[in-house]
């Protein structure tokens, strides 16, 4: 299983005056097959209840096994539609909020790959996604974002042009025959594939990326154990005081299940007093949460027997990992589930669809992601 961390945030910028009585967007299942479970509130839905015409809400966890692929399609202000095309072990989420007459949407990908078929946009509206520390322009194109967990990124596109641009303004494209794949100093490059040969490219590309990750394995073990060692005890503290305001997410959960709509008063107060506990989670979640589906494929390759040479602290920090991963996994989706809750209330106080709070916004800073390693670095 391939174990990634990827941003893509779509800025969906609309022209003056258009669309401005219905501002709402909609994801739901198109087709899928094989293994596809979804999280919902900290709970698994029943396998029954995960099909066709599954509608997909804001903070689900989506999660497809080694035999599963869904599409979902995403219905936006700016385009008729935006197709998704989940791959076997991916899992990915999103968020969605309205800011100023725009729909900002962010999907995050933390394992696996993600296609993507935007549709023609609508009149001059514009259609951005940022990949790490980069930015994708689109125009009615079809493509595929491809990332290894060692922070190597991918964009292979069948229809239409993909811009990749760096922080530098510095620019790349993506076209039927043109890839864009990051270089070992994380810069992008140009490479001429020949479009009936893209598919076994990215797969090769893949095993390539993954073959280097495992000879430099304990650079890497070495890098996210101590990142876990950083942020595991404040992901700890912020979910154990969010855990004891449990009883007030609840609340909120069933008043969103029935339509009830509580006064302002009580969604002030509400609000209140769980914003210190939520802004704590914010500003741990992005990169604890990187740091642990990273170290989930470290591990297994670890346990094939690479990167046997890290020392007995990091050996201790990666064996508290896997004693703790399932109940660590269960709170991390637990979160999502009390960040979608607090935007609610925040959404009763304003008295409209507009949210000025992202889960995604917040920067984790420079040093969460490693980069492609050198191929033959020393251990």
């Amino acid at each position: 299983m391939k174990r990634i961390f990827i941003t893509l945030l779509l800025l969906l910028l609309l022209a003056a005056g258009i669309f401005s009585q219905d501002m709402n967007q909609r994801a739901v299942i198109l087709y899928l097959e094989g293994s596809v479970d979804i999280s919902r509130n900290g709970d698994y839905l029943d396998w029954a209840d995960v099909d066709m015409g599954t509608e997909i809400e804001n903070y689900d966890l989506i999660e497809t096994g080694s035999d599963g692929y869904v599409e979902i399609e995403v219905s936006t202000p700016v385009s008729p539609g935006v197709t998704l095309k989940i791959q076997p072990d991916t899992t990915f989420y999103y968020d969605t909020k309205k800011v100023s007459g725009s729909t900002k949407t962010s999907f995050q990908l933390l394992a696996g790959s993600m296609g993507m078929k935007v549709q023609k946009l609508y009149n001059d509206s514009e259609l951005d996604i940022q990949v790490n520390n980069s930015v994708m322009g689109v125009r009615g194109t079809e493509f595929m974002v491809t990332s290894t967990v060692d922070g190597s990124t991918l964009v292979t596109t069948t229809e239409g042009r993909v811009s990749c641009k760096n922080d530098a303004g510095e620019e790349w494209f993506s076209t039927p025959g043109t890839v864009c794949q990051t270089t070992d100093n994380g810069q992008y490059r140009e490479v001429a594939v020949a479009v009936d040969q893209v598919e076994s490219y990215r797969v090769n590309w893949q095993k390539e990326r993954i073959d280097i990750l495992r000879s430099n394995l304990s650079v890497s073990l070495n890098h996210y154990t101590e990142l876990y060692n950083n942020y595991y005890n404040r992901f700890d503290r912020s979910w154990r005081n969010l855990e004891s305001k449990d009883d007030i997410f609840q609340k909120w959960a069933g008043y969103i299940m029935n339509g009830n709509r509580p006064s302002m008063s009580e969604a002030v107060l509400s609000k209140q007093s769980v914003s210190r506990e939520i802004m704590e989670l914010r500003s741990v979640l992005p990169i604890f949460q990187h740091t642990f589906y990273v170290l989930e494929e470290l591990g297994k390759a670890y346990n094939e027997g690479y990167g046997q040479n890290i020392s007995r602290q990091r050996k201790t920090l990666l064996n508290h990992y896997f004693d703790n991963y399932r109940e660590t996994r269960r709170r991390l989706t637990k979160s999502l589930f009390y960040f979608r809750i607090y935007l609610e209330m925040g959404k009763r106080i304003t008295n409209s669809d507009y949210n000025t709070e992202g889960l995604l916004d917040v920067t984790s800073g420079s040093n969460m992601l490693m980069g492609p390693p050198t191929p033959n670095a020393p251990f």
